[in-house]
């Protein structure tokens, strides 16, 4: 049974912190979690499409300078911070609220190496000189929708100009809303030069989006095919079954040949 442990209000929406078990979970007053951990072990990624986010790990040969827009309770911060101690993290969540509780509710550490400013997206991309990451997570929603800044391709210009040559920006959207869903991929699309694959994410309504700033690295694919069974014992995430998902979303005949 679910135990309320908070309520609160960002001015926007209503924050709601719940627990079941070990389980922590954080909703924006709807049904849908936006963040879930197990306090016993707040590493381990339980939501599946920050599972399928992870995969952009593989992708980078040594992914260590990371960028989050949107917090939520800090799941892939913690996930980060465990399997990639030394890594510069910075993350950026507008609500202040949010931040106040991945620290206090969800046990986010204070730590050197991670850095949480409280700046809306597009301010902050405007405005911070920060750039060279390797990997950039983009993750914003509100109750039941997809944040507007998802719709404008000046949010993925300025993040993939934030990235290295052989960076990755990670992308959660919701295809539930087939137009509205559509009208996101096209401004990825006239953001990137249509330089994207697509990752739907079983039994979800979840579609991850892997955009390059270059070409679609492929030869970097289909190595990391063969080396996720070894990803899958160090991250504890089924990496050989998303990138199977991956071909099989992304149905070029180039991806048929590096596949087969």
């Amino acid at each position: 049974m679910q135990q309320l442990v908070f309520s609160g209000h960002t001015g926007q929406h209503p924050v709601l912190v719940t627990d079941e078990g070990s389980f922590r979970s954080l909703r924006f007053g709807t049904e849908e979690w936006q963040t879930c951990i197990d306090l016993q072990k707040p590493w381990e990624l339980q939501l599946a499409y920050t599972q399928w986010m992870a995969t952009a790990l593989l992708l980078h040969p040594r992914p260590e300078k990371f960028l989050l827009i949107g917090l939520g309770g800090g799941a892939l911060p913690h996930f980060l911070l465990h399997h990639h101690p030394e890594a510069q993290i910075d993350v950026v969540e507008k609500e202040r609220l949010v931040i106040d509780l991945a620290h206090g509710y969800f046990r986010l550490p204070l730590r050197e190496g991670l850095r949480i400013v409280n700046r809306d997206a597009l301010s902050y991309l405007h405005t911070d000189p920060a750039c060279g990451y390797h990997l950039a997570f983009l993750d914003i929603f509100g109750p039941g929708a997809m944040a507007p800044a998802l719709f404008d391709s000046e949010l993925y210009s300025l993040l993939l100009a934030r990235l290295c040559p052989e960076g990755i920006l990670v992308v959660n959207l919701w295809c539930g809303d087939k137009p509205l869903y559509h009208q996101a991929l096209r401004a990825v699309g006239e953001a990137s030069g249509d330089r994207f694959l697509q990752m739907a994410v079983k039994k979800r309504s979840n579609v991850i989006l892997l955009i390059f700033p270059n070409d679609i690295p492929h030869k970097i694919i289909k190595k990391a095919q063969k080396c996720s069974a070894d990803s899958q014992q160090r991250y504890g995430l089924d990496f050989p079954y998303y990138l199977k998902r991956l071909r099989r979303t992304n149905r070029s005949s180039l991806f048929h040949t590096l596949f087969g």
